[in-house]
C-alpha cells in the first residue's frame, strides 16, 4: 500500500552500490528508514540533494507488514531552501539538529507536535535574517518539552538547579548533578529567556550542561558536531 506524507530529511546511509537508506522524519508515521534505489547513479531521478539534512519533502512509500525498511515510490522537494543551502552556519545547524533527532526519535512513532516544532525550526533557519548565537542551545532546551523533561521554572530564585530532577533547589542535592553560581545564572537566563550577553565559553559550558541533562534523562548525545556549530556562531 502506498502511503503519502510530508517529511523532513535527516540523513542517509549507503545501502548498495546504487542505493541508500534514508532517515526521514515524517508527519504521519514518525521516523522512517526508507530504501531509495538507484539514487547514486548519474541518471537517478531522485537526487541525493533531496536527502540533505532538513530538506522539506513530499513523499510516498510502501510499508510492508513485519518489515522495518520501506521502499520509496515518490519524492519531491516541497519547499526549496536557499539560505540553509548556501549559508555554512545554517547548514551546520541543520546537520547538528538532524544528528540530535536521530538519537532521540523512535522509529515508527507518530509525533505530530514534534514534527510541527521541527518544521518551524526549518522555517526559522531559512527565513530569519539573523540567528542568535544561543539558537542551538534554545533548540536543545525546547526539544526537552517534547521528550517529557522540560526544566521547571518554579522557584527560579533558589541558589541551585537539580539536573537529575529538573527543578530549582534550596540546597545542594545528595547527588552531584546540580549547578550553581555562574553556570546557574547563565542556565536561568536561557530558561527564562532573559537578555544577557553570553561569551563563547559561557555558551560552551551551557552546551555541556544541556548534554548532561539529556544524558540524565536517558538520551545519550555523543559525537555531535556541536563544537563546530558553536564556533561558527560565536559573537
Amino acid at each position: 500500500m502506498l502511503h503519502k506524507t510530508k517529511g523532513i530529511a535527516l540523513h542517509y546511509y549507503k545501502y548498495s552500490e546504487s542505493s541508500v537508506i534514508a532517515k526521514i522524519f515524517t508527519k504521519n508515521f514518525g521516523l522512517q528508514s526508507i530504501i531509495i534505489n538507484s539514487v547514486r547513479q548519474k541518471k537517478a531521478k531522485s537526487k541525493l540533494g533531496l536527502l540533505q539534512p532538513f530538506t522539506l519533502l513530499d513523499l510516498g512509500f510502501i510499508r510492508r507488514p513485519k518489515s522495518g525498511l520501506k521502499r520509496l515510490k515518490e519524492i519531491t522537494n516541497s519547499k526549496p531552501l536557499i539560505r540553509i543551502t548556501n549559508d555554512i552556519n545554517r547548514r551546520l545547524l541543520a546537520v547538528f539538529f538532524s544528528e540530535i533527532l536521530l538519537k532521540v526519535l523512535i522509529e515508527d512513532e507518530k509525533e505530530e507536535l514534534l514534527f510541527s516544532f521541527i518544521a518551524k525550526t526549518v522555517s526559522e533557519l531559512e527565513e530569519k535574517e539573523c540567528l542568535l548565537a544561543t539558537y542551538p542551545l534554545t533548540f536543545l532546551l525546547n526539544l526537552t518539552s517534547f521528550l517529557g523533561f522540560y526544566p521547571s521554572k518554579e522557584h527560579s530564585d533558589l541558589p541551585f538547579f537539580d539536573l537529575l530532577n529538573g527543578l530549582f533547589s534550596v540546597t545542594e542535592t545528595k547527588h552531584s548533578y546540580f549547578i550553581s553560581g555562574t553556570d546557574l545564572h547563565n542556565f536561568k537566563s536561557l530558561l527564562l529567556e532573559l537578555k544577557i550577553d553570553l561569551t563563547y565559553q559561557d555558551r560552551k559550558a551551557l552546551l555541556l550542561i544541556l548534554l548532561d541533562y539529556f544524558k540524565l534523562h536517558h538520551y545519550e548525545l555523543k559525537n555531535l558536531k556541536s563544537h563546530i556549530v558553536i564556533e561558527q556562531l560565536h559573537a
